[in-house]
């Protein structure tokens, strides 16, 4: 019996319908997950004629990448050049340092930023529009779309075009390893039929855990039962299939929060672009209370904890609003309160008049000077709440990203709890140790690199 795949695409993701043999499946490289991560390192082996297989157990492809909201984080390439907006990469390690977020992993980061013009360009080269400077470290698409969701769609188009073969629905629930090496992968399909996939290599990019509370539990309790915005698939397979051969895990009691999760009927999405478009946040009594662009995002969700009945509110108005597709769209599901003055507004949602009006006054003080007296804010004060109607939506601390991962060297082999590599097995994007769509990004074209110079 052959293998056979049959493919259809549907808005412009690829969605895969699958004639299954029981006899195993032969391919080069077989990557298991369909996220940026996943498909960077499918698209660059393709390129130079090599085998591929991607298996995905969802119905549709993408994972937690469909949820990445507005930017990606680069620096010093041609666009932030002719913006005026240079930042050195040293001067972005100091950054980084000095907030304390992901600093056992600086010298991974200092690889990665130094490629940073190169990932821009192979994202614009396939026409995701990465052209829009947020900040000396920011890039945004061109037109206001959402991230993660345009890159999906472009990458899954390049996929067809490519001729990659993707299942979807199928389930990896095991790594063959014989003789010290992984040879491939067994998978459950939709109907329960197990089959073996057999391959030279094995990329997994399964993602994080947060939707898994048993490892949340596990490796940082702290967080546990917090409301989260990753994937429904962002399960910690990976860490699952890893552990069994005794793989390392690094850094897992660090969980990314999101200090910008709006829940309503049952749904968690990030504000995140509310902040990023210079929004500010305030608590019950219609007060600031801290810098609403820290880059510490654990740090801003204790603070956020700390608020009276840990409630706040995220502040724009209209400028702001006109500035993001993805926050019209929110407006558009009901996720906004609107109202034409600042006194309305406040009554609508339940702060003091006159306490949101100073606040925003204030505000409005700091950004004309370009200094917050107040908390010190630094990034995207450009919020100045003189163009209304205005907007707030109620915000909670949540998970967001699984930073903590399977432990892997710098060609994205896995390594062992006793330091060795574990051969033909490589782990990409938030499997990994840290996050983040460029990290993603970064790691599988990384894994690509090293398979295609055996």
């Amino acid at each position: 019996m052959q293998y056979k795949s049959v493919f259809t695409f549907t808005s412009a993701l690829l969605l895969v319908a699958n004639v299954y043999a029981l006899e195993p499946i032969h391919t080069g490289t077989v990557i298991v997950g369909s996220g940026i991560s996943g498909l960077a390192a499918a698209l660059d082996l393709n390129k130079y004629g090599q085998d591929v297989l991607v298996l995905e157990k969802m119905p549709f492809l993408g994972g937690t990448t469909n949820l990445a909201a507005q930017y990606f984080v680069s620096v010093n390439t041609r666009e932030h050049q002719a913006a005026g907006k240079v930042l050195s990469v040293p001067d972005y390690l100091k950054r980084t340092e000095k907030s304390g977020r992901n600093a056992a992993n600086l010298p991974r980061t200092a690889q990665r930023m130094y490629d940073s013009q190169k990932n821009v360009d192979w994202l614009n080269e396939k026409g995701v529009g990465l052209t829009r400077v947020i900040s000396d470290y920011q890039l945004g698409i061109s037109d206001g779309s959402s991230l993660g969701s345009k890159i999906m769609k472009v990458l899954a188009e390049k996929t067809k075009e490519a001729g990659i073969p993707i299942m979807t629905n199928a389930k990896v629930v095991n790594l063959i390893y014989k003789n010290g090496k992984v040879l491939g992968v067994e998978i459950e399909q939709k109907g329960g039929e197990k089959q073996e996939v057999l391959a030279k290599n094995v990329v997994l990019a399964t993602g994080g855990f947060n939707n898994n509370q048993g490892l949340i539990a596990k490796y940082a309790p702290e967080w546990k039962g917090l409301p989260t915005t990753t994937a429904v698939s962002a399960t910690g397979d990976g860490i699952v299939l890893a552990e069994k051969l005794k793989a390392a895990v690094k850094g897992a009691s660090e969980v990314g929060l999101n200090p910008s999760i709006h829940s309503q009927d049952g749904i968690n999405v990030s504000m995140s672009a509310a902040r990023l478009e210079g929004g500010i946040m305030v608590n019950l009594a219609g007060k600031r209370f801290c810098d609403d662009y820290y880059p510490d995002y654990t740090k801003m969700a204790r603070q956020m904890m700390a608020q009276p009945e840990g409630k706040s509110f995220v502040i724009i108005d209209d400028k702001s609003m006109k500035a993001s597709k993805r926050l019209q769209g929110f407006l558009k599901k009901g996720y906004f309160v609107e109202a034409p003055t600042v006194a309305e507004l406040a009554r609508k949602i339940g702060v003091p008049e006159k306490n949101l009006e100073e606040t925003l006054k204030t505000y409005e003080e700091s950004v004309r000077k370009g200094k917050d007296e107040a908390f010190g804010r630094t990034l995207n004060m450009k919020t100045d709440f003189t163009h209304p109607p205005y907007y707030a939506s109620s915000l909670l601390p949540g998970t967001q990203v699984s930073v903590g991962g399977l432990d892997v060297n710098d060609f994205m082999q896995c390594k062992t709890i006793d330091g060795k590599i574990i051969p033909n097995l490589y782990a990409v994007g938030e499997l990994t140790y840290d996050s983040g769509t460029p990290h993603s990004l970064w790691t599988g074209r990384k894994a690509a690199e090293h398979i295609l110079s055996k």
